[in-house]
């Protein structure tokens, strides 16, 4: 009996020790999940030219020729759906997007400058949302003119925003190491605004330094490339169908 009650206890141990090591397995996975950084604020909104007589062209030569104040953003887009829902196209011209520091610094340099552009520019916007724009890969810096893909992203049962952010992360890393292409990705997370119950969790953008480089990305994947293959993390989360962008810098402030 004593010997038989030895083995129990024995295996009451083992499976101690056996629970302990899942648990800290666990907690290593998740330790090793990145610190998401805090990002810049983004002013998004959804326009129409006004003028039927003015093409995109029009409105984006005469944005570049306005004299910005210091209450202007540090950098402003415009974006031109190029594959896009039918939704968009029916409703929508163009999307400006305006970068800010911090929340604080938008509200200081918005509040006193308004909406007085639009009229100038002889468009007319929707009511802008806030996102903060999360860099997950910073890329080599971007041209004039580029390229960009957008797309609508869920999150997996149990799976966190930091833990998609982790997931992104690796997979630039390894698309870069793999290939030698260093396209922008950012996740751009609801902020301010907005639909009040979206179907998403977040927005994965890529953006290409030029144009050829995130057509060069969408053919890695075309030939068959999986970025993820090999890494031991979980699924985070799931994409819809991407659009596709041609982005044009406005201004930029001087650093």
């Amino acid at each position: 009996f004593q010997k038989v009650k030895n083995k129990m206890n024995m295996k009451k141990i083992i499976l101690s020790f056996a629970s302990l090591a899942f648990c800290a397995g666990s907690l290593g996975t998740q330790a090793q999940d990145l610190q998401i950084p805090a990002g810049f604020v983004v002013r998004q909104a959804n326009c129409v030219i006004t003028d039927d007589r003015l093409t995109f062209q029009d409105i984006l030569d005469r944005a570049r020729q306005l004299e910005f104040s210091e209450n202007a953003p540090n950098v402003m887009f415009f974006r031109v759906p190029v594959y896009a829902s039918p939704e968009y196209d029916q409703n929508y011209d163009f999307m400006i997007a305006q970068y800010y520091s911090s929340y604080s610094e938008m509200a200081e340099r918005r509040i006193p400058q308004g909406n007085s552009a639009y009229g100038r520019l002889a468009i007319s916007c929707d009511t802008a949302a806030v996102v903060r724009n999360i860099p997950v890969s910073p890329g080599d810096g971007l041209e004039d003119f580029s390229l960009m893909t957008t797309r609508f992203c869920t999150l997996n049962p149990g799976a966190t925003v930091r833990g998609a952010f982790s997931r992104a992360r690796e997979a630039m890393s390894n698309i870069e190491r793999d290939s030698g292409n260093n396209t922008m990705m950012q996740m751009w997370l609801p902020g301010l605004g907005g639909e009040m119950n979206p179907d998403f969790d977040f927005v994965a953008a890529h953006v290409g330094s030029n144009p050829q480089e995130l057509m060069e990305r969408l053919d890695l994947f075309r030939d068959g490339y999986r970025a993820g293959a090999g890494n031991n993390r979980e699924f985070t989360h799931s994409c819809a169908r991407a659009s596709l962008w041609a982005t044009y810098r406005v201004f930029q402030a001087a650093n």
